[in-house]
């Protein structure tokens, strides 16, 4: 009689060890499948925004995120449309709760250093823009950090950090623009000069990028050179104070050149 119960006990065993199994398992496919639906849910908020329906697109991120809420990628794209939106507290909150989730996602970090900045909160801004650089050198965090040290007046670290989004990013033209800037700062005119250069090639139509060429020649007394930008440039500057303040370079040139 010993035998035959020995067997049922491990039958029975058996079977529960398959029910643990079974039950670990739907878990499993039940999480798997909350995490495609938020995907889903997500992927429709994207094709929202880029429709221009940022409201809609909010709909679909709340429903991702009530299926998933460590989605950190609709985390993301809800912060950044509240920052498009302008509602920066909202975006502060749910670029945190992303950056949380996911520390190493560079995209995250640089999205809440914007919504901090935009708050005025300068120090919390830079700690996200060094975090995001830190993780793949990403040349929106460097242009963004060598913008804050360059109003820092720390100079040389802006230059460093400027270099390092050219590297990255050498058919942008706003990273020539502002090493241009910083070198003209640092009295490095003939530098300066070739950064705007290759800005303004990079985006012809810009006339500030022309006007920051303009300048660079003037501070190295290229005189003929500043005027023949600035005389180029003129008829397109819509803006009525930086037109004006263009007209009296010209003239002043001209007087010089008497």
């Amino acid at each position: 009689m010993a035998g035959p119960k020995l067997s049922q006990k491990i039958l029975v065993l058996s079977l529960l060890t398959l029910g643990f199994a079974f039950c670990a398992t739907s878990q499993q496919e039940i999480a798997r499948n909350k995490e495609k639906d938020a995907q889903n849910e997500y992927e429709k908020a994207v094709i929202a925004r880029n429709y221009e329906l940022p409201d809609e697109a909010v709909k679909y991120l709340n429903r991702a995120l009530a299926l998933d809420p460590r989605h950190y990628q609709s985390l993301n794209l809800l912060g950044i449309i509240y920052l498009e939106k302008k509602n920066y507290p909202e975006a502060v909150r749910a670029l945190e709760n992303c950056a949380a989730i996911n520390p190493d996602f560079p995209d995250a970090h640089n999205n809440l250093g914007t919504a901090y900045l935009e708050m005025g909160l300068k120090d919390k801004a830079l700690a996200e823009y060094l975090r995001a650089f830190s993780l793949n050198g990403n040349p929106f965090a460097g242009f963004k950090l060598a913008n804050l040290y360059f109003e820092m007046k720390e100079l040389p670290m802006a230059l460093d950090y400027i270099e390092k989004a050219v590297q990255k990013s050498p058919r942008e033209a706003r990273v020539h623009n502002l090493k241009g800037v910083i070198l003209n700062e640092m009295g490095r005119y003939r530098e300066a000069i070739e950064s705007f250069k290759a800005s303004w090639s990079l985006n012809p139509a810009d006339v500030n990028i022309g006007v920051n060429l303009g300048i660079g020649y003037m501070n190295d007394k290229q005189l003929d050179k500043a005027r023949e930008v600035f005389e180029k440039v003129l008829p397109y500057i819509t803006d009525a104070a930086l037109k004006d303040r263009v007209a009296g370079y010209i003239k002043a040139i001209k007087e010089a050149e008497r």
